[in-house]
């Protein structure tokens, strides 16, 4: 009798997570959602694998993510392997023409295991890598960094076709300057580019973070929700500080921009993505715009 009552009490459970995810599923069929998968998380096949489930199931369930990823580990361990010397100008890593070429081949080789891992879960997805796709347009940042670029325009049209086909796009942290040159891109930089270029309802940076925590070392003091002016409160109160005062106003920027929310989570958290976005609490981080003086509450 217990084990009958167990049994049942875990299908409601189900069921009411079901139910709870129905208006977020609801509001965002057939919008776009980027996300931005980088760090550990590639490299840890269980953890890469239960990430991309989420994203086939976004996209079963008529949500159109868009994948951009980051260069991962490999890149600075082939760099090792050629002996290359690694250089900096201003604090940025400088990329010549022999390290763009380890970048292009490590990327290149990443970007097809990504694609080939959403397939074997049941997904569909197609990898933009230039020069052969030119998803994201940019520009040379500074002479002194080489071979390193800034997105300036992004092929919507390209990444609209392939998503209401039922694919995933799979973008790489590169861009193109002209036809042929290809330039090493920061994976934060293209993926804000393409949610502002898609009019993303939602931009999801997946590392290994949970969030915004009030202290970094408590996972307990994670910020549920941020406005703008809320994140630069806690700056100037120094609860922010190091490299995440970069990412959050470039998110901030993001908003401006046309993107619904943006959203920080830890991707090696099962199936932190469908929570993020399916239930009410979610599990991470939440940028919102400021409400206005008189708003409904928001869904999602």
């Amino acid at each position: 009798m217990n084990h009958h009552r167990s049994a049942d009490l875990t299908a409601t459970a189900k069921a009411t997570i079901l139910i709870e995810a129905l208006p977020y599923i609801k509001r965002f069929h057939h919008q776009f959602v980027v996300v931005k998968l980088s760090g550990q998380p590639i490299e840890d096949a269980q953890i890469l694998d239960n990430f991309l489930l989420d994203l086939v199931w976004l996209e079963q369930v008529g949500v159109r993510p868009i994948l951009v990823h980051g260069g991962g580990a490999s890149i600075t361990r082939a760099m090792a392997e050629a002996q290359l010397e690694v250089r900096f100008h201003g604090g940025r890593r400088v990329t010549d023409a022999p390290a763009m070429a380890v970048v292009a081949r490590e990327v290149e080789r990443l970007n097809a295991h990504l694609v080939n891992r959403l397939f074997a879960l049941g997904g569909a997805a197609i990898g933009l890598v230039p020069p052969r796709h030119r998803p994201v347009s940019g520009e040379r940042r500074d002479p002194e960094l080489g071979l390193v670029g800034t997105p300036t325009h992004i092929d919507r049209e390209r990444i609209l076709r392939y998503a209401s086909r039922g694919l995933i796009p799979v973008v790489p942290p590169l861009s193109c300057e002209g036809d042929e040159l290809v330039l090493n891109t920061n994976a934060d930089d293209v993926a804000l580019a393409v949610a502002r270029g898609m009019n993303a309802e939602k931009l999801v940076f997946c590392s290994n973070v949970p969030g915004v925590l009030r202290d970094p070392t408590d996972p307990s003091t994670r910020i549920s929700s941020l406005t703008p002016s809320q994140v630069r409160h806690l700056v100037s109160e120094r609860v922010i500080q190091g490299g995440m005062i970069p990412k959050l106003e470039s998110c901030l920027a993001a908003l401006v921009g046309g993107v619904g929310k943006i959203h920080i989570i830890d991707a090696a958290a099962p199936h932190s993505l469908l929570l993020e976005i399916f239930t009410n609490d979610g599990v991470g981080t939440e940028l919102i715009p400021e409400p206005s003086p008189v708003s409904e509450p928001q869904v999602g």
